[in-house]
């Protein structure tokens, strides 16, 4: 829980800087705006080719599905969190915002700081999906801008960008950030949120733009996925997505849910806990978003 506090406050020195934490909440506020882009950063973006673009965003979905994993795993067994940091080379982590100190210190220490470790690797995936979405606005931006260049001094334009018309990368392709249907809020990824089932309760879940439903009834609880298909859901871990070892395996064909689309586990007293860890993002009614803890 982020308001639990400690019985003795926590040190944690990054780099030269040595923080006193009383509270995991405390950490997680010390965090909280380093899921932004440095201005420095954007400007250096801005100068990238679509090549480079593209490339950059790829890098950034690769690191993503280790850290899925990482987090994933960690659900069922906590102290797999700290072997997996120490053993990735801190290099993989951007020095914005001092992200490599950041993480090179919870690297050492023993399975205490596991907690701190989860929260820092959820804000690091939130910065991440940060320079996604300006990758995908420049790279719009640009393709748009070259048609138009083209247009204006070419007869002939079509085979001259024809290779700007084409679908853009599922790992670039836009989403929107307002959902469509009422009432309805994205998760912040990595971010779980705790809902209580009672027999006879549906709840509308929306896997990007796809419309799911969690219910339960006197057989127990079930995921209705977008075909209407019913998967019951075990106590435990369930995960949802395309990838084949998923609980609830989706539609592959559905390209813009992730492989590792969501994490519902369920306690034996039907308390459901949902993390999203999708590129794509997750919405539910925003009632249930009024409280999130980690």
């Amino acid at each position: 829980m982020l308001n639990k506090f400690f019985t003795k406050p926590i040190e944690l020195t990054i780099g030269e800087q040595n923080l006193t934490l009383n509270s995991l909440a405390d950490f997680e506020f010390s965090l909280a705006g380093r899921t932004s882009v440095p201005s420095k950063k954007i400007t250096g973006m801005v100068k990238c080719s679509l090549d480079e673009l593209k490339n950059e965003a790829r890098s950034i979905k690769d690191v993503e599905r280790r850290f899925v994993s990482i987090l994933s795993k960690s659900i069922e067994e906590p102290s797999s969190i700290g072997r997996a940091l120490r053993e990735i080379d801190a290099q993989i982590f951007s020095q914005d915002h001092n992200w490599r100190l950041i993480v090179s210190a919870l690297r050492h220490g023993d399975d205490d700081l596991n907690e701190f470790r989860r929260i820092a690797l959820v804000k690091y995936m939130q910065y991440l999906s940060s320079r996604q979405e300006i990758i995908k606005h420049l790279y719009l931006e640009k393709k748009k801008y070259i048609r138009t260049t083209v247009s204006s001094n070419s007869t002939n334009p079509h085979n001259a960008y024809k290779d700007a018309k084409k679908e853009i990368n599922k790992d670039l392709k836009p989403t929107p950030d307002v959902c469509h249907y009422a009432e309805m809020e994205k998760m912040i990824k990595g971010e779980y949120v705790t809902i209580h089932m009672k027999t006879g309760k549906d709840i509308l879940i929306l896997l990007s733009n796809n419309q799911c439903k969690i219910v339960s009834d006197n057989s127990g609880i079930k995921f209705i996925d977008d075909s209407g298909r019913s998967c019951d859901l075990k106590v435990g871990k369930n995960m949802i997505g395309r990838d084949s070892r998923s609980d609830v395996r989706m539609n592959a064909k559905l390209r813009d849910i992730s492989r590792t689309h969501l994490i519902i586990e369920i306690n034996d007293t039907d308390t459901l806990y949902l993390t999203d860890l999708s590129s794509h993002g997750t919405s539910l009614p925003a009632k249930y978003l009024e409280s999130q803890i980690f």
